[in-house]
């Protein structure tokens, strides 16, 4: 026994070292593959979000255009064609208002009238 005098400690240092490597080796893996899972799911949540916003905005489109008045004159049963057009035409200018182009038009409107007068 003289030649072995410290050699009998390594035995169980080695192999208390070597289950430390393993579970430390199966802990790396697994973060790995989480973070591979964490971006896809990163990326799965902003397609997603973008996909919310887009419906949302096609939902209130689709919401002002059944409260709008001119929806209850083109599903009127009970007006007659030529009257259904009138109605439609004259909602849809009270809801759409005036064209941005309206003001520049009437301004040079009145410039030739002032031209035109003298």
């Amino acid at each position: 026994m003289q030649g072995f005098p410290e050699y009998w400690v390594l035995i169980p240092i080695v192999a208390i070292l070597a289950g430390s490597f393993k579970t430390w080796v199966k802990v790396k893996a697994q973060q790995r593959a989480l973070g591979v899972s964490n971006r896809e799911l990163e990326t799965d949540v902003a397609t997603l979000r973008k996909e919310r916003d887009a419906i949302l905005e096609r939902l209130e489109n689709l919401e002002a255009i059944v409260v709008s008045q001119t929806w209850n004159v083109l599903n009127d049963p009970s007006l007659p064609p030529p009257e259904r057009e009138q109605r439609v035409a004259a909602t849809a200018r009270r809801e759409l208002g005036p064209t941005p182009a309206a003001p520049v038009n009437q301004q040079r409107a009145e410039q030739l009238a002032r031209r035109l007068r003298g």
